[in-house]
């Protein structure tokens, strides 16, 4: 009788917690690379219905400066106007100053023909330099974004000028992590997907594999929690994501 062995994988291997499509994405983008991985998407978006288009409509006209703080923002945000009120916005918006959080962001922009401007870090801090650049601090300001999040942002405006509008909520899901070794890394995006991929490791073992952040804020929490080992992309676009991922399969092979 032959007895059957388990081998373990010890092939550098990355787990993608970022929610479609981004994630399946950067899996392709990493395979490109010969870089095994897995998506295991730990939260999908959902449209925050606080606001209808109409109303969505009134704050866009009514507010000078527009802060879209992710990709999400601005698709859920222009979900489900009619392309002639999509239009109008666009022609609104040549009226308006408009900063985005980062490249990508800026991207969707561009696709819907409206330019955004970007900061020099991708975080709220880039986006304070912008605003006190362009001297917007006193201007009727809407900020769109999730369901929360961005306190330095809001904590910038004292005066009463900001206006917040969530579009999109982050829904947890029950994905497992798979199971975790020095041969793994774990890219980490956002804050909340560092609270929950934590949740899913024990402190003890958290040493074990390496996270890939998207921000040197999320790297710094990240050592906070345990997880001693990151490797930090220069921001959080896929692109950025697979040269840290390279870098830290140079390390481990």
């Amino acid at each position: 009788m032959i007895e059957r062995v388990d081998l373990v994988n010890t092939e550098p291997k990355v787990i993608v917690t970022r929610p479609s499509p981004y994630g399946e994405q950067l899996c392709d983008l990493l395979a490109q690379h010969s870089i095994d991985s897995d998506h295991c998407p730990l939260i999908h978006f959902l449209a925050d219905l606080s606001f209808n288009t109409d109303e969505r409509l009134e704050l866009l006209q009514q507010n000078h400066t527009w802060i879209f703080v992710s990709r999400q923002a601005v698709n859920f945000c222009f979900e489900g106007f009619s392309a002639e009120q999509k239009a109008s916005i666009v022609k609104l918006a040549q009226s308006k100053a408009i900063i985005t959080v980062g490249d990508a962001t800026a991207d969707s922009l561009a696709q819907l023909g409206i330019k955004g401007l970007i900061p020099p870090t991708p975080n709220s801090e880039g986006m304070i330099h912008l605003l006190e650049k362009y001297q917007l601090k006193e201007k009727p300001t809407l900020l769109i974004r999730g369901g929360q999040g961005r306190k330095l942002l809001q904590n910038y405006f004292n005066n009463g000028q900001l206006n917040i509008m969530p579009v999109y909520q982050r829904q947890p899901t029950e994905q497992p992590l798979p199971t975790l070794s020095s041969q793994t890394a774990i890219v980490i995006t956002s804050g909340q997907l560092l609270e929950l991929a934590a949740s899913q490791v024990a402190p003890e073992k958290r040493g074990t594999s390496a996270i890939i952040a998207g921000s040197q804020r999320i790297s710094e929490l990240a050592q906070q929690m345990g997880f001693t080992t990151c490797y930090t992309a220069k921001d959080a676009s896929n692109q950025e994501l697979v040269k840290s991922c390279l870098l830290w399969r140079n390390h481990v092979t």
